[in-house]
Formats: C-alpha cells, structure tokens, sequence
C-alpha cells in the first residue's frame, strides 16, 4: 500500500504543477481594465502616498508571472510611471520615465552601444520586489526591441515588441 499511495502523492502533485502551468501560461499578460471601486481597500490606501485620484490614468488587474497586481498608470508633472501592488497593498513594482543621465553609468554605456545606428525610446527605471532594472526601447529600421538591463550594465532580457495596436491608444473599439 505504500508504494500506491506514493504514486497517488505523485500524481495529485504532478495534476497541482500542471494546473499551475496552465493558470500562469493563460496569465501571460492579461490585463484587465478595472476601476477604483473595484480595487482592494488596502491597495486604495496604498496608492494615494503616489498620486492623486485624477493623476490615475487607467488600472489594470494583472498577472506578472503567476502573482496577482493592480498596476495604476499615472502621470504627474508631465511624467507616466507605473505602480504595481499586490491585492494586499503591499508595493510590487514601480517604473518611471528617466533621463539618460540618471540611469548608471555602466546603463548609459550599454544603451548606447545598443542603440548605434538606431533610435532609443526613453529608458524607464523599473523597481520589482525591491530589485532596479532599466528597460529601453530601441527601433531599428521599423524593428522595436525592448531591452532589460541590470544596474550593471548587463542586457538581461529583450523582446520584440509587435505593433499590434498595443501601445498606440485610440483605436481600440470597445
């Protein structure tokens, strides 16, 4: 009995494992367009030490990786950022427009060995868990690649972006 009831833990976990892979593999990036009456009160609270009430240009309910995230799109001064929390209202990730200048050296060295003979977007500074990365657009004849880099200097992710009316607003019929 022992060994039928291993093959049984076996399998009840391997069922739990491929749910998972299937919810995360759905939640890839789904966003949903949600409003401020639908947002935890904990995250209510937390977003308000970021930005007024009419600085909150659009919040989505997310999926990053499996994890669960309100993100708020704001725009201050001028400014977009993003801020990410989890339902609880703890802070999940922050990215804000920068200059050039403010990003590391090493970064500013690895844009623009990225960016020769192209045309870089500008860089944003993302914050997740705790951990700073620097993100950047590059186009390259009619090509966008957006790039991760480490504080370091090091191009740790890239990725085609496909113009799907993804970033353009405005054409979106609802």
């Amino acid at each position: 009995t022992m060994n039928f009831k291993k093959i049984i833990q076996q399998a009840s976990v391997i069922a739990l494992t491929a749910g998972f892979a299937a919810c995360a593999f759905a939640g890839d990036e789904k966003e949903v367009k949600i409003t401020m009456d639908k947002v935890p009160a904990a995250v209510q609270d937390a977003v308000k030490k970021y930005a007024t009430e009419s600085e909150i240009k659009g919040i989505e309910e997310s999926d990053v990786d499996g994890t669960k995230v309100i993100e708020f799109d704001i725009e201050k001064n001028g400014k977009t950022s993003e801020v990410a929390f989890r339902p609880d209202g703890k802070l999940f990730s922050t990215e804000e427009e920068v200059a050039l200048t403010d990003c590391p050296e090493a970064v500013q060295k690895t844009i623009a060995k990225i960016s020769k003979g192209a045309t870089a977007g500008k860089p944003e500074k993302v914050v997740q868990e705790g951990k700073t990365s620097y993100e950047i657009i590059i186009e390259k004849k009619g090509e966008k690649t957006e790039y991760t880099i480490s504080p370091e200097g090091k191009v740790t992710d890239k990725e085609e972006i496909e113009e799907k009316g993804e970033k353009k607003e405005g054409d979106k019929k609802d």
